[in-house]
């Protein structure tokens, strides 16, 4: 039974790798977030519910305990906690804006428990990503040449109407162009790290797709998945050479390599001579100089959340109901359409306050656990490519995420991830 419970999870990855990033539903941009969740919704529900089923059948067939379950059993208790305890009803359910409610964090601890104890890291798996990663791509390069495929804009909009006709901006299959850069985040590093750590020659064409992610990132011009990306850059190349050659001369070369990298970067951001843009931003921010504006006026938004999470800071306000505990707007009259776009915040910008505001300290710290047995397992299994190469994908989205939106368009991705990192070895 064991093998069948394999079996199920085997596909289940396979689904949400290769079709899940592409799924964009029927209403292209108009409805992409509940396309999306409906469609993780049931995938991971029928996966878990046969799951179930089959251990009931084979009942005294129970999944090995992994150090990761108590961990994300604690994230799911915390989560209904947070849930039972908000003065906002059956609202915490789905969610009051994103689909962030309690039903799809129970399903990410669910992933955890169920993908740590039947999946096993393969090899296929990146190449699934790799074809949905490069098929996203191209629709979003198809985008960036002003065309719209698929009809994901509606009407005759295009990406290039974003801050005239409409708020945010939308490229590829993922959406907002934040929750695309933490794709990317994720995909960069598993297909540059798997590339160099694999003897199999083959597996250098991974460095395509991963080239694809990045040029596109780059003219997206999102400036956390940039900051992620190079942050990795300086610090996953000494890891990638230790695992390759082994303690010697070349990875010392590369350490040494990289925190010359390091230091040049801090003295030409320290000493930048400009006066906007993200680098002037950077540069002011070493400098001591915070303005609520900075970060696509991020820090205003996480100013507002730690005063939300002061009202309750143990449970929080109930998953997914920041929406309903803040009024804080952005609005913008722009003269070239006669438009006034305005925005009302219903996420902290942050996935760490995010969790901390919705779920309370309770669940911050679940979560918290949830990475540190993460990145415990991946540190440790130093045999093999593919969890090593996975790993650093998951380093580069902790990075994104301090200033993402952490929506369900993309974390599902992240806890199959952190599942897989848990399993006792690969193919």
């Amino acid at each position: 039974m064991k093998n069948w419970q394999t079996w199920l999870t085997d596909k289940y990855i396979w689904l949400m790798l290769l079709i899940f990033p592409l799924w964009t539903g029927f209403r292209g941009y108009e409805a992409l977030t509940v396309s999306k969740f409906a469609f993780f919704a049931a995938a991971t529900g029928l996966w878990l519910a046969a799951l179930a089923v089959s251990a009931v059948i084979a009942r005294p067939t129970l999944p090995v305990s992994r150090p990761c379950h108590p961990a994300a059993a604690a994230f799911m208790l915390a989560a209904c906690l947070s849930a039972l305890f908000s003065p906002y009803g059956t609202r915490v359910l789905l969610g009051a804006s994103r689909y962030d409610g309690l039903l799809t964090l129970l399903l990410y601890g669910g992933i955890m428990i169920g993908v740590s104890a039947f999946g096993r890291p393969r090899r296929a798996y990146v190449y699934a990503l790799a074809v949905s990663a490069t098929i996203c791509c191209m629709i979003a390069f198809l985008q960036l040449l002003g065309g719209n495929p698929l009809g994901l804009f509606p009407g005759d909009y295009t990406y290039y109407d974003s801050g005239y006709k409409y708020s945010g901006a939308f490229l590829g299959t993922m959406g907002n162009t934040n929750v695309l850069a933490a794709f990317f985040c994720l995909c960069i590093p598993l297909f540059t790290g798997l590339g160099v750590l694999s003897r199999d020659r083959r597996d250098r064409l991974l460095l395509i797709p991963a080239a694809l992610c990045l040029l596109i990132l780059i003219f997206s011009g999102v400036s956390s998945g940039i900051l992620a990306v190079g942050l990795c850059a300086l610090l996953l190349p000494p890891y990638l050479v230790f695992l390759r050659s082994g303690r010697g001369r070349p990875a010392h070369i590369c350490c040494a390599a990289c925190a010359s990298a390091a230091a040049g970067a801090l003295a030409a951001i320290f000493f930048w001579p400009g006066t906007e843009g993200t680098m002037y931003e950077l540069s002011q921010f070493l400098h001591g100089h915070i303005d609520d504006s900075f970060g696509s006026s991020r820090i205003l938004i996480w100013r507002e959340t730690l005063g939300v999470i002061a009202e309750r800071p143990l449970l929080g306000g109930g998953p997914d109901t920041l929406t309903l505990r803040t009024d804080l707007d952005f609005s913008r009259y722009v003269t070239e359409t006669g438009l006034t776009l305005k925005t009302h915040v219903d996420n902290a910008h942050n996935e760490y306050l995010n969790y901390l505001v919705n779920i309370g300290a309770a669940g911050f710290a679940a979560y918290l656990s949830v990475i540190a047995v993460s990145l415990s397992s991946w540190l440790r299994k130093r045999r093999g490519t593919l969890i090593p190469a996975l790993g650093c994908g998951l380093v580069c989205y902790w990075i994104q995420s301090f200033f993402g939106l952490g929506l369900c368009l993309v974390v599902p991705l992240v806890w199959i991830f952190m599942g897989l990192v848990n399993t006792p070895s690969e193919e």
